[in-house]
C-alpha cells in the first residue's frame, strides 16, 4: 500500500505533520490516474460491510428526516438520501476513517481534504432502475487555463449488495476524465465501455469527472445499495445540496472531534482546518 508523509508548511496548522495509508498500491494509483477508474484489491471487512448497511438500512427506511431527497425520475432512478453522514456518522466512519479511503484521497490530492457530499443509493429488485450516463463534476474548458485551476475531485463507491449483470453494474468508460465533453444522456452502450461487476465491500475509486451509468436491476429479489463519497481539496466548497440539520450523533462526533483536536477530521466535516482571518492559506 501507498504511504505518504507530509510536511504542511502553513503556521495555522496545529498538525502540520500527517501520516496518510492509502488502500491503493503503487499499480493501482497509476491505473487510477491513466484510466480515472481503479477497483482496489483492499476491501471493507465485513463488520465495516455490516455497520454501513444497518446505516442505510435505517435511514433508507424511514429514518432519514427529509424524505424529499429521495430521487425519483427516468434518468436517475432509485431511492438517493443525500448527506447521510450527517444523521447517522457511521456512514463517514466506518468508510472514510476506520477504512482509510479519506486517506486514500489524502495521498492523491493532497494531506487537507474535504466530503464535499456523501449520499446513499438504494435500487429496488425488478425495477430496471438505472442512471444514465453522467459525470460528478466536470471542470473542463477550451481553451484550458495557463495555470491549473480545477481541482480534481475524488468519487468513492462503496458497494453493500452485489453488483452482476442481473442487479446491475457499474458501467464506465476509462479515460473520459480526460476529454472536453459531456457524455450523451443515454442509457445506451458507448464504444470503450467497460462493466463492472462488484462484491459487497468492494469500493470503485474513480476521478469524479469520469462518464459513468449504473445499470438496471433486473434481479427478481436482490437490491442493490451503496454508499457514494466525493472527496475534494479542503480549499473546495461543499456540494450545494438542500441543508440538513445534524443529528445528535453527529453533533457528538464532531464535540469529540474538537476535544482530541482532530484536525484532520474537522477538516474532512468542512468545519474546521481553515483559518477565517487567513482562508487563502
Amino acid at each position: 500500500m501507498v504511504s505518504i508523509t507530509y510536511t504542511i508548511h502553513n503556521d495555522d496548522i496545529a498538525q502540520p505533520q500527517r501520516v496518510c495509508q492509502s488502500v491503493l498500491t503503487a499499480d493501482e494509483e497509476t491505473r487510477f490516474l491513466t484510466d480515472g477508474v481503479v477497483v482496489p484489491g483492499q476491501r471493507l471487512d465485513q463488520g465495516g460491510v455490516d455497520e454501513l448497511r444497518d446505516a442505510v438500512d435505517r435511514l433508507g427506511g424511514g429514518g432519514f428526516p427529509q424524505p424529499a431527497a429521495a430521487r425519483e425520475d427516468a434518468e436517475f432512478a432509485g431511492q438517493y438520501l443525500r448527506d447521510p453522514h450527517k444523521q447517522d456518522p457511521r456512514i463517514l466512519t466506518a468508510a472514510l476513517v476506520d477504512f482509510p479511503l479519506a486517506d486514500t484521497a489524502r495521498c492523491l490530492v493532497g494531506p487537507r481534504v474535504l466530503l464535499r457530499n456523501s449520499n446513499i443509493r438504494r435500487t429496488q429488485p425488478g425495477t430496471g432502475d438505472a442512471t444514465i450516463w453522467h459525470t460528478d463534476y466536470r471542470p473542463h474548458t477550451t481553451p484550458a487555463p495557463r495555470l491549473p485551476a480545477a481541482p480534481t475531485v475524488i468519487t468513492m463507491l462503496v458497494y453493500l449488495d452485489p453488483a452482476t449483470a442481473v442487479t446491475g453494474p457499474l458501467f464506465v468508460v476509462p479515460g473520459s476524465h480526460a476529454r472536453a465533453q459531456q457524455p450523451s444522456h443515454t442509457h445506451d452502450d458507448l464504444p470503450g465501455q467497460v462493466a463492472l461487476c462488484l462484491d459487497p465491500g468492494q469500493v470503485v475509486v474513480m476521478n469524479a469527472a469520469l462518464w459513468h451509468r449504473g445499470g438496471p436491476n433486473h434481479s427478481p429479489d436482490q437490491g442493490r445499495r451503496l454508499v457514494t463519497l466525493q472527496l475534494s481539496s479542503i480549499y473546495m466548497s461543499p456540494f450545494n445540496f438542500e441543508p440538513s440539520l445534524p443529528s445528535p450523533a453527529f453533533q457528538r462526533l464532531l464535540e469529540q472531534a474538537r476535544a482530541r483536536r482532530d484536525e484532520p477530521l474537522l477538516e474532512l466535516l468542512g468545519l474546521g482546518g481553515v483559518n477565517p482571518s487567513s482562508a487563502g492559506y
